[in-house]
Parts: C-alpha cells; structure tokens; sequence
C-alpha cells in the first residue's frame, strides 16, 4: 500500500503536520489481512485452477495437498473463506473429504464454498445444510470462480464493517 504526504509550511508558531493518504487499489473491498482462503481439493490440478482464480481477485491462498494438512489449517489459521472441491463420489478421497468438511464448520465461520466434480442434488442438499455460502456444481470456469471470489471479498468486507458497528467504540450520547 503506497503511501503520500503532503507537507505544509505556515508561518505561524504551530507546526504543520503531514497528512497521510493512503493509495488502496480501488478492486480491493476490505482490508488485505482479511483476504485470506484455504483451498483443498482431490487434484492438484484443479488447487491450482482454484488458486489462481483467487490470487487473480487479491485472494491470500493456503492451499492443502491433502485432509491432513486441511484439518490442521482449519485449527490453526482463521480464514473468512474456504474453498473445498470434491472428486466425484466414487473417488477414495470423496467421502473423506466430505466428512472433513463438516468437521471444519465445528471449528470455523468462515464463508464455505464446496464444489463437486459432478453435479447432483444430493451434494447441494448436504452441502445447503452444512450452510455453505456457495454450492459450485462442476466449476469449471475461470471467469465465473473469479466472480465468486469477488463476491466474497465483498461479503467479507460487509460482514468487518458489521463486526466494527456492533464492537466498535461506543460514542457519547
């Protein structure tokens, strides 16, 4: 984030001092700290789709190779998004994790968005009960995950600004 000043000089005996005016990217709708998201997927390949459309939309990613490194991250690292793309439901990796996703909203309020390899009603039923904040049957296109991640940031953004008016400091009345 650039920084200017601008100095100015009065004759007077008070000191001027700087302003500061911060120069933030006009796409970027909340504060670059809370732009973070673990992403895990059954393919390397298809992180790395999942990665790139992110770090496009000014997203920090955390990717995880594997549930292991999932579950670790959910428990150590607060992230307002997580991404998980599920294989198709005859893979090995399916059912673990599935079952790891629904662990990880014991432990996170992070917005989830779960993705299948194919589409079907009974992955959006579970997934809308877990409460996701977006179901993506067969994502498959970089335009539209960019939008998702856009969109996200705007949610994140709405969700500090509503944070800061119920905690924030209290005026006089």
């Amino acid at each position: 984030m650039a920084l200017s000043s601008s100095h100015s000089r009065t004759t007077s005996p008070h000191i001027a001092t700087p302003k500061l005016v911060a120069k933030v990217p006009a796409r970027v709708a909340a504060p670059p700290g809370l732009l973070r998201c673990i992403i895990v997927s059954w393919s390397d390949q298809r992180a790395d789709f999942f990665r790139e459309a992110a770090e496009r939309e000014s997203w920090e990613t955390i990717v995880c190779k594997d549930v292991g490194q999932f579950m670790r991250s959910i428990f150590q690292v607060k992230v307002p998004l997580t991404i998980v793309d599920l294989p198709e439901h005859e893979a090995e990796a399916y059912l673990e994790l599935r079952q790891a996703t629904e662990r990880s909203r014991e432990v996170s309020d992070s917005l989830l968005v779960v993705s299948v390899h194919q589409g079907n009603t009974a992955d959006e039923l579970w997934a809308r009960q877990l409460g996701v904040w977006a179901h993506l049957p067969e994502a498959s296109s970089p335009p539209g995950l960019e939008m998702i991640f856009r969109e996200a940031r705007k949610a994140v953004a709405k969700q500090a600004t509503a944070y800061m008016e119920l905690n924030g400091p209290r005026g006089n009345t």
